[in-house]
């Protein structure tokens, strides 16, 4: 029983198949999650910047040099790592969310609207600022697009605005998907009484 949870390919079925990919999705991301997470923390130990998120932002990976058609920024990464993770993890865990009580599926809804809509703010800020720091940047002849920073709140630890703008936008589009997800399972659920009455009839 044990060896059969703990498997992570299964090409029996179509159904299993398709479960084998996210597993995969959801292995892969992870790592690169950690990794990505380990050196910014180290890079940032290491040289002393304490603009958040900067580490991930200065420099492309692989190498231009190596792969000029094919290269991202280590946030970029980060970000489709982060999305693909919970998407295979909602995917792969979708009837054990179906089976729990509806009042906590309702209240799950509400957060994911409500975190959607304050991310959704925060990256309409973050872009507006943006903005209007690249316009500014530009007037003066200082602009990097990549270190730009956000000093507010708190000046003695700002934000990286790529960073920041990149990580608001992986919250706000997790949290419409989770919205979506647990509308798509209480609908589901509404309409197998109704195929239930239809097949009887």
């Amino acid at each position: 029983m044990l060896g059969r949870r703990m498997k992570i390919i299964d090409l029996s079925t179509d159904e299993e198949k398709l479960k084998t990919f996210f597993r995969l999705v959801s292995l892969g991301s992870l790592a690169l999650i950690i990794s990505t997470t380990i050196y910014g923390l180290l890079a940032a130990s290491l040289q002393g910047i304490n603009v958040v998120g900067e580490t991930l932002v200065t420099f492309e990976f692989p190498p231009i040099a190596v792969f000029p058609l094919f290269y991202s920024k280590p946030v970029t990464w980060l970000a489709a790592a982060i999305l693909a993770l919970y998407f295979s993890t909602l995917e792969l865990n979708v009837d054990r969310v179906s089976a729990w009580p509806k009042p906590l599926r309702d209240f799950l809804k509400f957060c994911a609207f409500f975190v959607g809509a304050m991310a959704f703010y925060e990256v309409l800020f973050n872009f507006t600022l943006w903005s209007g720091l690249i316009a500014h940047d530009a007037i003066i002849g200082e602009l990097n697009v990549d270190v730009i920073k956000n000093p507010f709140p708190n000046p003695k630890a700002p934000w990286n605005i790529v960073f920041a703008t990149k990580l608001f936008t992986i919250i706000m589009v997790n949290a419409a998907y989770s919205f979506y997800y647990l509308q798509r399972i209480e609908t589901k659920q509404n309409q197998e009484p109704q195929n239930q009455r239809i097949t009887r009839a």
